[in-house]
């Protein structure tokens, strides 16, 4: 400041007022950038907020995935005694069910290789098939070979492990869980039956790779464990627990 009225004393009048009209020019244009700051600064500020959430939805979506398999059903056959008041005596009994083919919906969550959990939907059409020994009651009845078409769908879910290797190119995988199977005859070839939901467990293993950043395919066997289900009618009650055996293949997507 002192050199700058040094200046300002030598020159003269006209030298004097150039100068201010140029320091004024230059505060002039710097005040001209304030509203320009004040509108640009929010906006990057708002920028980066926008940014970043993309990020954090990215890191948690990054842990799930979900796909879809087809499956085929394979149902061990059992056998038991009937006791029922409505016939003479106590008979064997056999239950079998059709092999079929389905669909099994799966969503994944895995924090970790070993720390990971399922959920699964399946949906398949089935014929329970009842054989007896054809007995007869005192009044005539007859207690013949009769079959009840139902649906069959799964709600499960399960413990997920998924060692961080691969086995032939394949991530292999470890399920096993708990739910429900229920089980509803069809309106037409239903025999008149009521629905039933039994309780459910089941193990999964198998392998899958990725064919692209996203997608993937899985293949694998799961069995469920769960009591022949009976519809709720005592001559066809005979208590005994069955398990389905269930080969998928199927695609995933991961996100």
């Amino acid at each position: 400041m002192p050199l700058l009225s040094s200046k300002l004393n030598r020159a003269g009048a006209s030298t004097r007022r150039e100068v201010l009209q140029l320091m004024l020019k230059r505060y002039a244009s710097l005040l001209a950038l304030l509203p320009v700051l004040s509108a640009v600064t929010p906006m990057a500020l708002h920028a980066q907020d926008t940014a970043a959430a993309p990020t954090r939805a990215r890191r948690v979506l990054s842990h799930f995935d979900i796909g879809v398999s087809g499956i085929a059903f394979f149902t061990k056959d059992v056998s038991g005694t009937v006791a029922s008041s409505s016939f003479g005596q106590n008979y064997n009994f056999t239950q079998s069910a059709s092999s079929a083919a389905g669909v099994l919906a799966t969503i994944r969550a895995q924090k970790s290789p070993w720390k990971g959990l399922e959920f699964n939907y399946g949906y398949g059409r089935t014929t329970e098939s009842y054989t007896c020994c054809n007995v007869s009651s005192n009044n005539g009845t007859y207690l013949g070979p009769f079959q009840s078409q139902a649906t069959a769908s799964e709600y499960t879910i399960g413990y997920l492990v998924r060692p961080d290797r691969k086995i032939f190119g394949f991530q292999p995988y470890v399920a096993a869980g708990a739910g429900v199977y229920e089980f509803k005859p069809t309106k037409n070839g239903g025999q008149g039956l009521q629905p039933q939901a039994r309780a459910t467990y089941y193990y999964s293993v198998g392998g899958e790779s990725m064919i692209t950043p996203s997608f993937g395919i899985r293949a694998g066997f799961r069995q469920l464990y769960y009591k022949a289900p009976d519809f709720g009618q005592n001559y066809l009650k005979i208590t005994k627990t069955t398990f389905t055996s269930e080969p998928q293949v199927g695609i995933f997507y991961h996100f």
